[in-house]
């Protein structure tokens, strides 16, 4: 019995060096390529730290630009924005009229802009309107907004969109504006 074991033992033994020797070449010769490549990127990334400054600079300038410009397509400036809307007319405080047109970019479920505008005790008007893209793109949407009388001479543009889930209001936006008598 002892010998069987002995024999057993033994060639296990021969066959998990075996396999390790085998296995060993393998992985040594996917650590060393995986090491040339990290050697490459360390060349490649030598260089003065004020280079290295300068880039990261203009990279960022870069961005901030892109966020700023609006829609690139009409060069309008985005006045208001969050992770939904992005809104390039009324800009905040401005005066607006009995009748005024509020547009943007929507990210949205369904494409669906709901809004409300009203003067602090009456909603004036309320609906929704439909962007040109649904979520997750950004779709362009442009909603014209009338009233008849005011309570107040301010006036706030609200938009958001509704919870597929339970109806509720999600990313809301308000916009202050002044009404013009």
């Amino acid at each position: 019995m002892k010998k069987v074991r002995l024999t057993f033992f033994t060639i296990t033994l021969f066959g998990v060096l075996f396999l390790s020797a085998c296995g060993g070449n393998e992985v040594g010769s996917d650590t060393e390529q995986q090491d040339e490549p990290e050697q490459e990127d360390v060349a490649e990334d030598e260089g003065t730290e004020e280079d290295t400054t300068e880039n990261r600079e203009a990279a960022e300038e870069d961005t901030e630009e892109e966020a700023n410009s609006g829609n690139a397509s009409d060069g309008m400036d985005i006045v208001a924005e969050n992770d939904a809307f992005k809104v390039f007319e009324p800009a905040p405080d401005s005066v607006v009229a009995n009748e005024f047109i509020v547009r943007g970019e929507a990210r949205v479920f369904e494409a669906n802009v709901s809004y409300e505008f009203e003067d602090g005790h009456n909603i004036l008007a309320e609906g929704f309107v439909t962007a040109s893209q649904g979520a997750p793109e950004w779709g362009e949407f442009e909603i014209t907004i009338s009233f008849d009388e005011v309570a107040n001479d301010t006036g706030l543009i609200v938009l958001y969109e509704e919870s597929a889930k339970d109806g509720s209001r999600q990313n809301e936006l308000i916009i202050p504006v002044k009404v013009k008598d």
